[in-house]
């Protein structure tokens, strides 16, 4: 029977076949995505195009055995931080909702239309691109009370951090990062001119930051 006549619940779906750079595609076993953690530098690097841009319009549709929904977001884009291309940008992410059918990939992002975002893109076969880092290739655009734009990026719940490099991953607290949003375009700018790190600008926590033994990562 094909999976449009079933209601796929809100849940994990396998997510390792994306070609997600700098990612650790695995469920782990409280249902949550794991991904290997990121800082700014290695956003920027793995990152073929960087973009600030406005989200536009949004396509939804099953994949050809009818058995994935993908969605794809196309953005206008408003200025580049790293890269060249066309005036639009379209990210793919598996997940969507068509009738009443909805599948999520755990911790997937969610755009809505007409907000404002940095992504961090790297390109697709088809033409299209996917996030480096999978949700840690967005920042989202916010809007201060005096009128100024700061960049903002988020670690959504369904998401797990870890770091690599001992005998096991070793879990760590997100730490999100905080920045003007011409600050943050003009560093990374000159963080692909230069090859230097960000500067004291970027606000973040310490890179590596170990959750203790039964501390729940949010």
């Amino acid at each position: 029977m094909s999976p449009r006549g079933h209601l796929w619940a809100r849940g994990n779906l396998a997510i390792a076949g994306l070609a997600l750079s700098g990612m650790l595609a695995i469920i782990a076993p409280a249902g949550a995505t794991t991904l290997r953690k990121m800082d700014l530098p290695e956003l920027v690097d793995a990152a073929e195009r960087i973009v600030h841009a406005r989200a536009v319009t949004s396509s939804v549709y099953w994949d050809p055995t009818e058995t994935q929904i993908y969605t794809d977001t196309t953005f206008d884009v408003v200025s580049e931080a790293k890269g060249t291309g066309s005036s639009t940008l379209t990210v793919t992410l598996l997940g969507g909702t068509i009738g009443d059918v909805e599948m999520r990939a755990e911790g997937g992002p969610i755009f809505s239309l007409g907000e404002e975002v940095v992504l961090f893109t790297v390109s697709r076969p088809d033409g299209n691109n996917d996030l480096v880092g999978y949700t840690q290739g967005v920042m989202r655009v916010v809007v201060e009370d005096a009128g100024d734009k700061i960049a903002v990026s988020e670690v959504p719940l369904g998401i797990n951090l870890v770091q690599l490099g001992g005998p096991a991953p070793m879990p760590v607290r997100p730490s999100p990062m905080r920045a003007p949003l011409g600050v943050l375009v003009e560093e990374i700018r000159q963080m692909v001119l230069n090859g230097q790190p960000a500067g004291p600008v970027i606000s973040k926590t310490p890179e590596t930051d170990p959750v203790a033994p039964g501390d729940e990562i949010q």
